[in-house]
Parts: structure tokens; C-alpha cells; sequence
């Protein structure tokens, strides 16, 4: 038990000085592109999700949340990064996040031991959700802006298909059980996004419509909802499945 806990004290250690690194250097954990920010940093979080204790993992969203705060404070980049002064902004929702991402990886796990063809419901449910976000994000978008109809359907069903194959071809090249792993990378991610953006709605909405109008917010959050939190969850999913099946794999060799 004391081996098992200093190991988890490690592990946490590197994730935690891994998330810094990230938080701290530029174009590493928060990748700026045109206007699109991307973030990565909560993969450190995802991989202790599946290797450490909930309480560790807590600890790590928090680190996350806490350089996500220090960053906005002193060196901000974008319009909205003020908000995330706020720490019921940057900290509480990702410490809500890497709950969330224990329990759903423990969910995920629970599902695949006690239902046959696990891995085919797990890949119906990724991507009925998918097709629905998909689906009901563009029409609030056409809906919230003057963007024409004929591009955005279109659009949607391009990123769609594309984040689908890319999901069907991870999953198939592992063995069947390992399903679970880019599917809590990918639900997770959705999830991390979703909390955000709901934090800053509820929490720093007056200052958001400085410069979104109220009538136009919720085109915005499901654009950003969209682009940002379907292309992070992807990155999640590319990057975040072979590490953890690597670690995994020296685990069991040690053992």
C-alpha cells in the first residue's frame, strides 16, 4: 500500500510539472490559431485519470485550473482571458473536470465488464451524441447569425464524418477492452469544454457581452462548443490513447 501510494505521490508530481510547463510556455498548452485557441493541457489531467486515485487527480485539475488563472492574470491573449481571473471560472470548473473524467473512465470501465458488445453500444453513444451536438449546434449558429444555411449544414456533416473515422479507426486498431480509453479521452473533453463555457456564462456574463451581444451568446458558446471542443477532444483521443495504453503496458510488465 505504501509503495502504491508513493508511486501515485510521483506520478502526480511529474503530471503536476507537466501541466506547469504547458501552462507557461507559449504555443504548448494553449495553441493560438487565427482566432481559435486551442487547450491542451487537461490531457495530463485525462492521463491521471486513468493511473491515479480521485483525490489526485482533483489535485491535478486544480494545478490546471490555478496556472489557467496566473496565465490570464499576467500575460492574457485573448479578449475573454480577463474572465478566467475569476477563479470560480479557471479553478472550480477543472477540478469539476477531472472529477467528471474519473467517473466517467470508472463508468466506461463498469459498462465494458458488464455488457456484451461493449465496445459497439460505447461507439453508438459517441457517436449519437456526436451527430446530435452536430445537428442542433447548427442550427442555434444559422439561427444566432446571419451565416448562410447552405455552408453551415454542409460543414457540419464534413466534421462530423471526419471525427467519427478518426474515432472508428483508433478503436479498431486496439484490442476491443481499450475502447474505453479514447472514449473517456473523447467524453471528457466534451465535458471540460461544456463546464467552461458554462462557468463563464453564469459567472462572467457581463463582461462576455462586452463583446458578444446577450442575443448572440448561445450561437457563440455552441460555435466554440463545436470548433473547439470537437477538434480538442480529437487532439485528446490522438495524442492521450497511446501514452495511456504504453503506461499500461510497463505496468504490466512490471508487475
Amino acid at each position: 500500500m505504501k509503495r502504491n501510494e508513493m508511486q501515485a505521490l510521483t506520478l502526480t508530481t511529474v503530471f503536476a510539472a507537466i501541466i506547469l510547463v504547458m501552462t507557461f510556455v507559449p504555443q504548448v498548452g494553449f495553441i493560438t490559431i487565427g482566432t481559435m485557441a486551442l487547450t491542451l493541457i487537461h490531457i495530463p489531467v485525462l492521463i491521471g485519470a486513468f493511473l491515479l486515485p480521485k483525490k489526485y487527480v482533483v489535485l491535478l485539475g486544480f494545478m490546471f485550473g490555478i496556472g489557467s488563472l496566473i496565465r490570464a492574470a499576467t500575460t492574457p491573449t485573448g479578449v475573454l482571458d480577463p474572465a478566467f481571473v475569476n477563479p470560480l471560472v479557471s479553478v472550480l470548473p477543472r477540478m469539476l473536470f477531472a472529477l467528471a473524467a474519473s467517473y466517467i473512465f470508472d463508468l466506461f470501465k463498469w459498462f465494458d465488464k458488464k455488457v456484451k458488445n461493449s465496445d459497439i453500444y460505447i461507439f453508438l453513444i459517441v457517436t449519437i451524441l456526436t451527430v446530435f451536438a452536430l445537428y442542433y449546434a447548427s442550427g442555434v449558429i444559422i439561427d444566432a447569425t446571419s451565416w448562410n444555411p447552405n455552408l453551415i449544414y454542409p460543414l457540419a456533416l464534413l466534421i462530423m464524418t471526419g471525427f467519427i473515422t478518426v474515432y472508428y479507426t483508433l478503436i479498431r486498431k486496439n484490442d476491443h477492452k481499450q475502447t474505453v480509453i479514447p472514449s473517456t479521452f473523447l467524453i471528457a473533453t466534451v465535458f471540460h469544454t461544456v463546464v467552461v463555457l458554462g462557468a463563464l456564462v453564469i459567472f462572467e456574463k457581463a463582461f462576455i457581452e462586452q463583446y458578444i451581444p446577450s442575443s448572440e451568446l448561445l450561437g457563440f458558446i455552441y460555435t466554440v462548443a463545436v470548433t473547439n471542443g470537437l477538434i480538442e477532444a480529437i487532439l485528446a483521443v490522438l495524442i492521450g490513447t497511446p501514452i495511456v495504453i504504453a503506461i499500461n503496458q510497463l505496468k504490466a510488465q512490471n508487475i
